[in-house]
């Protein structure tokens, strides 16, 4: 399955570029650190622009409507005000900044691209919405814990905005834009600049940042788990060709076709019993496959048990931490 993405040894003898040059750097620990937090701080500041943009977007567009504008007050009272605000003050004001902090952090080339058999996808398919629904559930615990402490329903704010939404606005930003966007960030500008510390801190560096962006309880568990299969499947394939189309399949199964068939009793019955053996063949999957995953940790001297510690223990990475910490409260007890 995903062990096995391309053929024979050359998937194997691949060597993402290294950390280069005791006589440049002889403190490992230091750069690392360094990198690791500034990676930390570009994230952090994507994000709080990303926010702090979306809050100045909106008072812009009610001061206009307040003026007069017809085209605003429209635009306003329309399904495309929460989605275009959204991706205009993430994507347009945050990422720029985002590119900006990271240019010092050096980003080696990604591995010789590998292709992947139909087969192949289609397990890879199964085994990402399987660990979206299974992860899912903790959010969807953590989300209840919290609904009976506040003694009323948790702020959920994607699954409002899906609710209440036309299929094809959903289908445009969080079917097609959002899976192109978001691998672009965190499989591409983020896991390769991780990669030369190693796959395993690679991994769970980027997918960790990923479920912190999305800013809320319901959906860091699942973010983090089908990041880190994302993640590797880039690696391993030499690009992010594939993991955008999983995270488009993905979306589109939990998102467009969940929303299509809520009218049916019919159709949503199907669906569930769709959604299980998804489920359990994708369970079964990894778990057949799972002592056939191998990481590389890269020639680093650094050891492995303090690689995740120096990722995390930095200011850029508190500082990225506390403010998701602060946005999943805010959610979660204030929305």
């Amino acid at each position: 399955m995903i062990h096995s993405i391309g053929k024979g040894a050359a998937m194997t003898e691949y060597i993402p570029c290294q950390p280069q040059g005791d006589e440049a750097h002889p403190d490992y620990r230091l750069r690392a650190r360094g990198e690791f937090s500034r990676i930390g701080w570009a994230c952090f500041a994507m994000m709080a622009l990303a926010q702090g943009g979306a809050l100045l977007l909106m008072l812009l567009c009610q001061f206009l409507a307040m003026r007069g504008s017809r085209f605003m007050i429209a635009f306003m009272q329309s399904d495309w005000f929460q989605w275009v605000i959204t991706d205009v003050a993430t994507y347009g004001l945050g990422l720029p900044l985002l590119l900006l902090i990271l240019r010092p952090v050096p980003m080696p080339p990604a591995a010789p691209r590998r292709r992947v058999t139909a087969k192949q996808f289609g397990a890879l398919v199964l085994v990402s919405y399987a660990v979206v629904y299974l992860t899912n559930l903790l959010g969807l615990g953590v989300n209840a814990a919290i609904s009976a402490l506040r003694g009323e329903q948790a702020g959920e704010p994607l699954q409002d905005m899906v609710a209440s939404s036309n299929p094809w606005i959903i289908f445009l930003f969080g079917v097609l834009l959002a899976p192109f966007l978001e691998e672009w960030v965190f499989r591409k500008l983020l896991l390769l600049r991780l990669s030369p510390w190693g796959e395993p801190v690679a991994i769970f560096g980027s997918a960790f940042l990923f479920g912190l962006f999305h800013g809320n309880f319901g959906q860091f568990f699942y973010a983090f788990a089908v990041g880190a299969i994302f993640a590797y499947v880039a690696l391993r394939t030499g690009g992010i060709r594939y993991t955008i189309a999983l995270h488009f399949l993905v979306n589109l199964l939990g998102m467009t076709v969940a929303q299509a068939v809520e009218g049916s009793m019919v159709l949503t019955a199907l669906y569930g019993y769709a959604i299980l053996a998804i489920v359990v063949v994708g369970t079964i999957i990894l778990w057949r496959h799972r002592k056939k995953i191998h990481l590389r940790e890269g020639t680093s001297p650094i050891p492995a048990e303090e690689k995740r510690g120096l990722f995390l223990g930095n200011g850029g990475m508190i500082a990225m931490m506390a403010l998701s910490a602060v946005l999943m409260l805010y959610v979660a007890f204030l929305s």
